[in-house]
């Protein structure tokens, strides 16, 4: 689980919390299929299953993936969690 989630804005706000869900968003129907960042994401949210990428890891590369797609987002602390900046 990530500590600060990542809220995709499409047409319904869309709430990852995982390098797990992260994947799933990027193996569905992502707009870009052929960026780097995309295919970095990909194997960094699979790494995280494998303990060879960090969650925040992980998180960072779907982050970048989100930049390359031009999608809209924003991220947040969940509930209950604090961050540690």
């Amino acid at each position: 689980m990530w500590r600060s989630v990542v809220i995709l804005h499409l047409r319904k706000s869309i709430t990852v919390r995982s390098a797990k869900q992260a994947f799933g968003l990027l193996s569905a129907r992502w707009p870009v299929s052929d960026g780097k960042a995309y295919i970095a994401a990909l194997e960094a949210c699979e790494g995280v299953d494998q303990g060879h990428v960090s969650d925040e890891g992980a998180r960072e590369s779907f982050l970048l993936a989100l930049k390359e797609a031009e999608l809209p987002y924003s991220t947040d602390t969940e509930p209950g969690q604090t961050r540690n900046s």
